[in-house]
């Protein structure tokens, strides 16, 4: 096992043993740099002054000597003064010794006199001073003779000073001063252990916080390398035992090699089941969107390569949703899986039949010659689903709309001609579903026109872009304005009105109906109030969407409503329709009589165009019937419109409920229905809808009279 604690003591030991040498060795070196810099400033400074002092005497000096042989050098007739004056100079300067050398090398001055006559001249000093470099140098000497005394064990520094007679000229005399650097030098080494030692005592700190830290990373590795021991050895053991085993096992594997390729076969039908699952629609065993794509994909690479055409229909079951509403969804799922049998069975080997999800599905035709091929299809298919179903003892239809595209005409990828058979299948609902329609390149720009209408309808209800205009009611007994009906309008900034057709479906189906109605519903309640002074019981009939009908809080929200704009609930009359009100018969009587118990009237609008049950007449707390427009428009004329808003009329009154004709436009037509003692009538006869000025103007200008406003 690695001995990590031991390891790491040597290495801490070497590691502050180097770092405390580093640290020394650093000290001594800048140090003696710094001594060596300001000792030899000190001397060259000294040797300036005293150069200075006896400048008058050196010059002289130095020229009577330099002719004179070392001999004769020794009894130089101005030697006693001038030494004697170098001597007055030396006094009190902490200089040990003193040499002058001349520029050939001879010490001319010395305060040892036995060394005046010396050749210097191969000394490398005194060769760098004669260039003009000041040269110092460190030794350390056992004996050295100073001026006034024998100095032992001593660090000397020595400078090598250079003079020149004038500024410009030769070097005439070198100056040797030495000086006495022995305490510096002590001090120096005295610091130098001092630092080791505070550097070893540093890094002695971090190596202990370092050695507990490995002591118990130490142990952690010794307990591990026990546990691994004794894993091992558990291993072991478990080994010996596994192979004891393997050689049992291996007999009883023997005799399950025989049931092994029937598991392998159980497995590969297995992959081939998942294989299937994820290219096949769970419910009805259809292929999914991913075959479908393949497989168009493939047939239009067929179609592109023999110049052939390739149709996709997109079919929709209409109104499926009211399957699972009234049946559930396991009835829901059981029609679905015998509509995708009904179409399988009616296709052609080649074709395919695919289910997109929900109640789409997806009939992809190769090898169609023309149109008319795809357009048989169609009707085939429509004419196949048209047949009623039975499910668990219901009688139940499946009818579809379908869209239809052809490749190359319509798209040239399957994800294109899918796309563009789904917007005519659009069309197709639209066009009154149960039919079939092709895809062309005007549905594309109805649907970014759509797709515009939508944006723009957020943003207009974001920033309150809409009005409410109102239609009069009137009394055709007393001639009278009896209310209004409050009416949504989309005013834009050319002043031109967008279709209620236009934007309505497209509000009911976002569900921006919800937030829109309500904002009318309050607006004209609160606008209804506002005439109340001046024209006292002036009812507002206002229409609810089957998106409003069926939201959880409509009740909550109209008595909202009503306490927000003050107006008394008998002023105010919802219209419904007859098929908001047969979606859901418990549901619908359920909100209907609440609403009669909060006071609020209760019109069907467009009576006689929906289910025209009359059971629900007695059924439902209905207070008005209103005639559709299209009943009233030929009464004059046609005998058989005549006679049905005459029974309506008539049953209306028996059911003690009032009557409401629309779409009254002539005099005529007026007069019929109050031969008939229709109560109300609305129209362009009567006044078209109108801003809530005008109308509260064309009130005021009437003074309760009857209106008449041919516009």
């Amino acid at each position: 096992m690695f001995k990590l604690l031991r390891y790491f003591s040597i290495t801490s030991l070497l590691s502050i043993a180097v770092a405390a040498a580093l640290f020394g060795l650093g000290y001594r070196l800048i140090a003696y740099r710094s001594l060596m810099e300001s000792t030899e400033a000190a001397n060259t400074t000294m040797v300036q002054g005293l150069a200075n002092a006896v400048w008058a005497n050196l010059g002289s000096y130095v020229t009577t000597a330099e002719p004179m042989s070392s001999v004769q050098l020794q009894s130089h007739p101005a030697k006693d003064e001038f030494f004697s004056l170098v001597a007055k100079h030396l006094q009190g300067l902490p200089i040990v010794k003193l040499k002058m050398i001349d520029a050939r090398g001879r010490t001319f001055y010395s305060t040892s006199p036995n060394q005046i006559s010396d050749d210097e001249s191969t000394n490398p000093s005194f060769r760098a001073a004669s260039a003009g470099e000041i040269i110092s140098e460190l030794a350390h000497l056992d004996r050295f003779g100073a001026v006034d005394r024998t100095i032992e064990n001593a660090d000397i520094v020595s400078t090598f000073v250079p003079l020149r007679l004038t500024v410009d000229g030769p070097v005439s005399t070198v100056f040797e001063i030495y000086q006495d650097a022995t305490p510096l030098v002590a001090r120096i080494e005295r610091t130098q252990w001092e630092i080791a030692g505070a550097a070893a005592v540093v890094v002695g700190l971090l190596q202990t916080m370092m050695f507990f830290l490995v002591q118990h990373a130490d142990a952690i590795i010794r307990r591990q390398y026990r546990e691994r021991e004794l894993s091992e050895q558990a291993l072991r053991q478990v080994q010996g035992t596994l192979e004891r085993r393997v050689k049992a096992r291996t007999k009883e594997l023997a005799r399950a090699n025989a049931g092994l390729e029937a598991e392998i076969a159980e497995r590969r039908l297995a992959d081939q089941r998942v294989v299937h699952m994820a290219h096949h629609d769970a419910l009805t065993g259809l292929p999914n969107r991913t075959l479908l794509a393949d497989r168009v994909g493939q047939a239009i690479a067929r179609a592109h390569r023999s110049g052939g055409k390739l149709a996709v229909l997109f079919l929709d079951l209409d109104r499926f949703k009211n399957v699972n509403d009234s049946f559930g969804h396991a009835v829901g799922d059981m029609l679905l899986t015998a509509v995708a049998a009904r179409l399988t069975a009616s296709r052609r080997e080649e074709d395919t039949v695919a289910r997109l999800g929900g109640d789409e599905f997806i009939v992809s035709i190769p090898d169609v010659s023309d149109a008319a091929e795809a357009e048989s299809v169609a009707a085939r298919i429509l004419s196949d689903l048209a047949k009623p179903f039975t499910i668990n003892g219901h009688q139940l239809h499946a009818d579809v709309s379908i869209g239809i595209a052809l490749y190359p005409r319509d798209g040239d990828t399957a994800e294109t001609l899918m796309r563009n058979a789904d917007t005519a299948m659009y069309h197709a609902k639209e066009s009154g579903r149960g039919n079939y329609q092709f895809f062309n390149a005007q549905l594309t720009e109805r649907v970014s026109r759509r797709l515009s209408t939508e944006t723009n309808l957020r943003r207009a209800l974001e920033r309150g872009e809409f009005s409410v205009h109102y239609q009069p009611l009137m009394n055709l007994a007393s001639g009278r304005v009896d209310g209004a009906e409050a009416l949504l309008r989309w005013p834009q900034q050319d002043e031109r009105l967008v279709s209620p057709v236009e934007f309505i479906p497209i509000a009911e189906e976002t569900g921006l109906i919800v937030p829109l109605g309500e904002w009318v519903l309050l607006e004209a309640c609160a606008q209804a109030q506002a005439w109340q002074a001046l024209h006292p019981g002036l009812r507002i009939a206002v229409n609810l969407s089957a998106r409003q009908f069926r939201q959880k809080n409509l009740i909550g929200m109209i008595e909202q409503v009503l306490g927000e704009s003050r107006l008394h609930p008998s002023l105010l009359e919802l219209e419904l329709t007859e098929g908001m009100l047969m979606h859901n018969v418990e549901e619908a009587t359920h909100i209907l009589v609440r609403l009669d118990e909060i006071g609020v009237r209760l019109a069907i609008d467009d009576f006689g165009t929906g289910y025209s049950s009359l059971s629900y007449l007695k059924r439902f707390p209905i207070h008005t019937l209103k005639i559709d427009r299209s009943f009233v428009r030929d009464i004059s004329t046609d005998p058989d419109d005549a006679a049905i808003v005459t029974a309506i009329v008539a049953m209306a009154r028996s059911l003690n409920l009032r009557v409401t004709a629309e779409g009254v436009e002539t005099e005529e037509q007026a007069a019929f229905l109050r031969s008939l003692t229709c109560d109300q009538a609305q129209g362009f006869h009567f006044g078209r809808p109108m801003p809530a000025a005008e109308f509260a103007v064309r009130l005021n200008v009437t003074g309760g009279q009857s209106l008449r406003v041919a516009a």
